[in-house]
């Protein structure tokens, strides 16, 4: 037995290292050597290559990772993310037929309609749909769903229906040599763990909630799953990415035991239990914990608005007695009207400033507008102020497309006496990372708290995980907790779309604490990263700005924007992929980041002189236990490296075809847990102009994509929806207008 690869998974818990032996074709953990016979083989990388031989044929599944992959005649597919199909491209270019599950084979056969759809749901985003979609088709040759049976060779391969970390994703299940083998895609990772829990963020239809309420909604459809898998009594699991699993049923079992312990926390504070009451919280929790009833929290103590605090739908108007106000949030025209009406009965003379709360639509689709109106600035704490100034330059949930002009910034703790009120600004990462709060105090001693959308009282307004939130120390939910702690005696609270005001006991503020430290060490189990909140946290890494204009030939400045979740400092080596003719000013950045900080690398990087149409540029990122393991590769061509291998993250830069300047595209983070020297095999975008709806001509010739994308093409330059008139409803589905009322549940 030869020694093929050495894995490393560092935990903050310590080391774990593991020797994977070759035993025949099938490369298992030396702790429980088996051999699962000649004729299959595992090829670990990226994402793992499953062959099957019998004969002159072969079949595969997933695909082959290796720079020289091999030739089969078929490839399965079990889900539709970019960030494991890549590995099937080169095998379908060298004559491969590709299988795909049915419900997700328009995604890998048909990207450009999702990218089309999409285009048209940048802003007001409120369904979730993971953009993990292929840029470029890829040929599918035939479509299977549960219960379909593929032979090859004389060997059954089962369908089954596994849908959780995609919705229609499968398994296949076969025997050889006696052993029942599962090829599981990212149902599982090894030792009963989930690369995040963003993934799983999706609607809920029963309960009548969009994908954007709809906290790790496939959690329920990927517990079922895995019951279900566990029902074939498999020997073996063969996932996506990462090791081979020997003992299924114990890491299945872990897996959902884990899964629910951290839903169990969040239920127990749900912030939507006030707005849609305790049957719906019931529903819901009812089918992601297979019927189990966590113990809630009690609902705060309610208290109705003073006179000088007004309603207008999701704003409120602070009105001093001098007859002049102070407007919290504005998202709709109605709001605009409502003020003016008061204006024109004389009970406001003047509106002499805005705040925002938090960068969602709701709250600041017409805040500007509002400002130019009655010539007043706009207040928020300086940590908003970039999303709030250049909403463009970002790709999160809920975001206006109307910038904020007339802005001041403030610091968090600024105070201003305003006639009978003293306002102190807040930083308040509660229910998004781009979130604060203002304290007004009376000279009368009423205090009160504007506290956004982050708390109800039933608890805390955390049910997006797109959101960017923080489980760690001193920062999210936590650090919002310690500043009601030491809100003035008898501070009541003020969410919007809450009509009462409330405040929390402090036994419930407790509870509350003690649910979010339970969620992380649960968290902490469930995921491979050094710490939970980068399974949480869907652009630790990101490019910034989201998008940018290009020029051929000459340099264009983006970041690579790296978000240290872990409670130690880390170097981060960047690496840009650079099509072909492109160059980069240096080939790596290394960048020292601090414990639980955020720093950014800026890469000069220059388009080829011919360069025209659209382009893709893939950046890797190594820290820490995820790099690439040093040494040469064997001779064998099986790679030599770690799991999870380093993160990806990507960039779209659009061309012109006839012109100088032009539009580029900066996409969403990858986290690809896997890594492989891909020798630059960057090549150009050119499915831009069908898929991102922007006229032109002169794409590169070149179709290919970089084999580990984790990119969201845009429509820049569309005519945007003119919201002023709408209502809180967004696109949902993608494509279709849906309107719900002016009040409600918040965004």
């Amino acid at each position: 037995m030869r020694v093929l690869v050495k894995q490393r998974l560092r935990h903050n818990r310590g080391m774990l290292r593991r020797r994977f032996l070759s035993l025949g074709s099938l490369v298992l953990p030396r702790a429980r050597a088996a051999r699962a016979g000649p004729s299959l083989q595992v090829i670990p990388g990226p994402v793992n290559g499953v062959l099957l031989s019998r004969g002159s044929r072969r079949l595969a599944i997933y695909g082959d990772p290796r720079d020289l992959p091999a030739v089969a005649d078929e490839v399965l597919l079990t889900h539709f993310r970019r960030d494991v199909v890549w590995a099937a491209r080169a095998l379908q270019r060298r004559g491969a037929s590709v299988t795909a599950p049915a419900t997700e084979a328009a995604l890998i056969d048909a990207p450009e309609a999702f990218w089309r759809s999409f285009s048209d749901a940048r802003f007001h985003d409120y369904a979730m749909l993971n953009t993990k979609v292929l840029a470029q088709p890829l040929p599918v040759t035939r479509a299977v769903r549960g219960g379909d049976r593929i032979e090859f060779e004389g060997l059954g391969i089962e369908v089954l229906d596994t849908p959780g970390y995609s919705p229609g994703a499968v398994s296949y299940l076969f025997t050889v040599d006696d052993r029942r083998v599962a090829c599981t895609g990212d149902l599982i990772y090894e030792g009963g763990r989930l690369f995040d829990l963003w993934s799983l963020q999706d609607a809920v239809p029963d309960a009548k909630l969009r994908g954007y309420h709809g906290y790790a909604a496939r959690a329920g459809e990927l517990i079922r799953s895995l019951r279900a898998l566990a029902a074939r009594k498999p020997d073996l699991l063969i996932p996506a990415r990462g090791p081979v699993i020997e003992n299924p049923q114990v890491a299945m079992d872990t897996l959902i035991t884990r899964v629910k312990a951290a839903l169990r926390e969040h239920f127990t504070t749900d912030a939507l239990r006030w707005y849609f009451g305790d049957d719906n919280l019931r529903l819901r929790a009812g089918k992601l914990l297979e019927g189990e009833m966590p113990a809630w929290m009690p609902m705060a103590e309610t208290v109705p608005r003073p006179p000088w605090l007004i309603a207008m739908g999701n704003s409120r108007l602070l009105l001093s007695q001098s007859g002049n106000g102070f407007l919290i949030d504005c998202g709709y025209d109605k709001v605009i009207e409502e003020l003016r009406r008061l204006q024109t009965e004389g009970r406001l003379r003047r509106l002499e400033g805005v705040h925002i709360t938090h960068y969602h639509d709701d709250h600041t689709d017409r805040a500007q507008a509002c400002a130019d109106a009655f010539q007043c600035p706009v207040y928020f704490t300086r940590e908003l102020q970039d999303i709030l100034e250049n909403p463009r330059a970002w790709r999160m949930p809920c975001l206006s497309p109307f910038p904020i002009r007339s802005g001041r910034p403030m610091p968090s703790g600024a105070r201003l006496r305003w006639y009978e009120f003293e306002l102190t600004w807040s930083y308040f990462p509660g229910q998004t990372l781009f979130h604060d709060s203002l304290l007004a105090r009376k000279e009368s001693g009423e205090s009160i708290l504007f506290v956004g959308d982050s708390f109800t009282p039933s608890g805390l307004d955390d049910y997006c995980l797109w959101n960017r939130n923080s489980l760690a120390e001193n920062s999210g939910f936590l650090a919002c907790l310690a500043q009601l702690r030491g809100l003035p005696p008898g501070t009541l609270l003020v969410n919007q779309h809450v009509e009462p005001m409330f405040r929390f006991s402090a036994a419930q503020l407790d509870f509350m604490e003690q649910s979010l430290r339970r969620r992380r060490e649960a968290l902490r189990e469930l995921f491979p990263w050094p710490d939970p909140d980068f399974g949480l946290d869907e652009q630790w890494i990101r490019l910034a700005p989201y998008e940018v204009a290009a020029s051929t030939g000459r340099p264009f400045e983006l970041r690579a924007v790296i978000m240290n979740h872990d409670s130690s400092a880390h170097e981060f080596v960047v690496r840009p992929d650079l099509p072909a003719g492109w160059t980069a000013e240096q080939p790596a950045w290394r960048l020292p980041v601090a414990a639980r900080s955020e720093r950014s690398a800026t890469m000069r990087i220059t388009p080829a002189p011919a360069a025209r149409g659209g382009a893709v540029v893939t950046t890797a990122v190594e820290f820490g236990p995820f790099r690439r393991a040093s040494g040469p590769k064997p001779s064998s061509g099986w790679a030599r490296l770690s799991y999870p291998a380093p993160p990806r993250i990507s960039t779209h830069v659009r061309l012109a075809s006839h012109r100088t300047e032009c539009l580029g595209l900066l996409l969403t983070p990858a986290l690809i847990l896997g890594f492989t020297d891909t020798g630059g095999k960057s090549g150009t975008f050119a499915c831009g102009i069908a898929c991102l709806g922007i006229s032109g001509s002169g794409l590169a010739d070149d179709p290919d994509l970089h084999p580990h994308l984790q990119t969201a093409p845009l429509s820049i330059g569309r005519n945007n929806r003119d919201t002023r008139q709408r209502g809180r409803g967004q696109t949902s589905p993608v494509g279709q207008r849906k309107t719900l009322s002016f009040r409600g549940a918040p965004q």
